[in-house]
């Protein structure tokens, strides 16, 4: 038991380190980015970067691993981002990325620079969790309906997970809105289990 709660401390430890990090670069990008007025243009370079990440499992690997050289991975990050008009500053970016040998966190740093720049413009993110993948026009309902109830700027971020049987979960931060199936048996079943048969 000793053992694995000093591990669990670890582990909650060293993401703090990593969050503490992640953060530190991606204000010092968005105070640069803003400074110079090219937000969008390094907001677009490094959606393109995340986009690989979340797309190849291969590239994924290659940038959290330690047996490739951040030199190496600095090469192969610019041959993706060749085909792409790229802003000056992210390039110098990925460049101290690679001289402080921080690849592993490039994913982190940017998912903490998009959510400082929905901040900075008032856009609050929505996670919509749904069963089966949505279609464009019921990925533009709900987002007519959210807009409607909420009257706020949304970004809205999309996710399939087979588990829940139907219905959609939407979490807009601390909020939740569960009107899955499953959540709905887990309540009959709370509400069955409350009840006294005679």
């Amino acid at each position: 038991f000793k053992t694995d709660y000093r591990s669990t401390i670890q582990v909650s430890s060293q993401q703090s380190i990593e969050n503490l990090i992640s953060n530190r670069y991606a204000s010092a990008l968005y105070e640069l980015s803003s400074e110079t007025n090219c937000v969008d243009e390094v907001l677009s370079d490094l959606k393109i970067i995340n986009k690989y990440i979340n797309q190849n499992k291969d590239f994924r690997l290659l940038i959290r691993s330690p047996l490739i050289t951040s030199s190496e991975k600095l090469l192969i990050i610019e041959k993706i981002l060749l085909d792409h008009v790229t802003n000056i500053l992210t390039l110098t970016f990925l460049k101290v990325i690679s001289n402080n040998k921080r690849f592993a966190n490039l994913s982190s740093i940017i998912s903490k620079f998009v959510k400082i720049n929905f901040e900075k413009r008032g856009v609050i993110s929505a996670y919509i969790t749904s069963a089966d993948e949505l279609s464009d026009k019921q990925k533009s309902g709900i987002e007519s309906q959210l807009h409607l109830t909420l009257k706020e700027k949304l970004s809205l971020n999309y996710k399939v997970d087979k588990k829940i049987l139907g219905g959609l979960i939407v979490k807009i931060g601390s909020k939740m809105i569960d009107s899955s199936l499953d959540s709905k048996i887990n309540k009959l079943k709370i509400a069955i289990e409350g009840v006294q048969w005679k």
